[in-house]
């Protein structure tokens, strides 16, 4: 028995756009939804650009045909970063990002570009209709030891996954800083909600180093109660190309926490699935020659074999780096459906998925 890559499907492919870090979530009605970063394409890799706005894509027929982008969110002031969407046991589609401000470049920062983005602030939408409207933002309160907003790097929110608790509680993993000036590392932290993740609270750090750079967060509760986060670590500054995935844990709730450690899972960032039988999709994205797209491990229920179960590759040819960031959802017929993003040949950033089956 293995897995293996039955097909892939293009979401969104638009000439004159750059489209980028796709979710992916089933709203209450049974429709995907493809939620991903979109902005005017200027011919660059642009992570933080000032104009990114969130859209969607929606598909009523199990990912095999796509509607047009919808908008989700955006910011009259800037762009929009570093979302997660979560399909929510009330029935709301919860989004968490953060903004990024279109500023007026001075020396020394003008080079190329007479505008820069500036990092902003964490807030959160929700939508209560399928994911066809959407509520007004609304900020995550300011960390009590970290630097928030400007020159922080959107502190306290970052792509991550979110975790409803048994006990109602919503956990959500983030980053932030307490650099004076904002600079790396990041430290790995928690923020909790009692309210459905109306109102949000400090529930402090779970990692930490004094030179590791920790962010980009995947959580995951195992049958036995163990919560698994999964960071996307820089063991090194300057952040170089040594991204890999580093582990903590909890086995009281989230009330404390284990001494990080370093997976074998190698690129960045992580995402984990659990699947209707009971075992996990772990998935990461991928940027070195050869294999420009993402991988998959497919682990226990508790997750013992997160560092010797076989990597499946979902995808290894984009054209540039500038690629991945897999978010995977079960399909009803058990197959599996990682989207990411994609370098075409046209130097095109669009949103393809790739379908898993096991065999």
């Amino acid at each position: 028995m293995g897995w293996r890559v039955a097909d892939h499907i293009t979401i969104y492919r638009e000439a004159g756009w750059y489209g980028a870090h796709p979710n992916i979530v089933r709203t209450p009605g049974g429709d995907l939804l493809t939620l991903f970063h979109r902005s005017p394409a200027t011919g660059f890799s642009h992570h933080s650009h000032p104009l990114f706005d969130v859209r969607a894509c929606r598909s009523g027929d199990e990912g095999q045909s796509w509607g047009a982008t919808e908008l989700v969110t955006a910011y009259p002031y800037g762009g929009v970063i570093d979302f997660g969407t979560h399909a929510l046991s009330s029935g709301e589609i919860f989004l968490h990002a953060s903004t990024v401000d279109l500023a007026l470049a001075h020396a020394p920062e003008v080079s190329k570009h007479t505008w820069v983005s500036r990092p902003g602030v964490g807030f959160h939408v929700r939508s209560t209709d399928d994911g066809r409207t959407w509520s007004h933002p609304e900020p995550f309160p300011p960390l009590p030891d970290a630097v928030n907003g400007h020159p922080a790097s959107h502190t306290g929110i970052c792509r991550s996954g979110l975790l409803e608790m048994p006990d109602g509680r919503m956990l959500l993993p983030g980053k932030a800083t307490d650099h004076p000036e904002g600079r790396p590392p990041f430290f790995g932290m928690m923020q909790s909600s009692a309210d459905g993740g109306h109102t949000w609270t400090y529930a402090g750090r779970i990692a930490e180093d004094d030179v590791a750079h920790f962010s980009e967060p995947a959580i995951y509760r195992t049958p036995a109660g163990r919560i698994i986060v999964l960071f996307r670590c820089h063991p090194n500054q300057p952040p170089g190309q040594d991204v890999h995935l580093v582990e903590v844990h909890s086995d009281d709730g989230g009330e404390t926490w284990s001494p990080w450690r370093s997976t074998t899972m190698r690129g960045c960032p992580g995402h984990l699935l659990g699947l209707r039988d009971g075992r996990i999709l772990a998935t990461v994205g991928t940027r070195w020659e050869g294999q420009m797209g993402c991988l998959a491990r497919v682990l226990d229920p508790e997750a013992r074999d997160l560092d010797t179960a076989p990597d499946i590759v979902v995808r290894a040819e984009s054209l540039e780096s500038d690629c991945g960031y897999p978010w995977s959802l079960e399909l009803k017929d058990g197959r599996v459906l990682v989207v990411y993003y994609y370098v075409y040949d046209d130097g095109t950033r669009g949103i393809e998925g790739s379908v898993l089956e096991e065999y």
